[in-house]
């Protein structure tokens, strides 16, 4: 369960949500959703969201992005963003 968020919170989780999808073999991508992700964790702390930031900050503690190889938990970290999504979305339709 995710707590009430702001459109601005969830349009930027949406956002990292993409960049996911495009990371799976592109390093760059790759780092630039992990840096996206910390930058969004940050957020929900500062807002006290902390049930969802503790949900984001399992997700990067499995990312790792690497140079010139692909990522060991690129599933496992696709199926928790999807997790996450699932239940932001939930929780609009509300």
């Amino acid at each position: 369960m995710v707590e009430n968020l702001p459109k601005e919170i969830v349009k930027d989780f949406q956002y990292v949500c993409r960049l996911h999808e495009q990371a799976i073999c592109n390093h760059e991508k790759c780092r630039e959703f992990s840096e996206s992700l910390s930058e969004l964790l940050v957020k929900l702390e500062d807002i006290k969201c902390y049930r969802t930031a503790d949900r984001l900050m399992s997700i990067l503690l499995n990312c790792k992005p690497k140079e010139a190889s692909h990522c060991d938990k690129a599933n496992l970290v696709g199926e928790m963003v999807k997790d996450v999504a699932k239940e932001i979305q939930k929780e609009l339709k509300k």
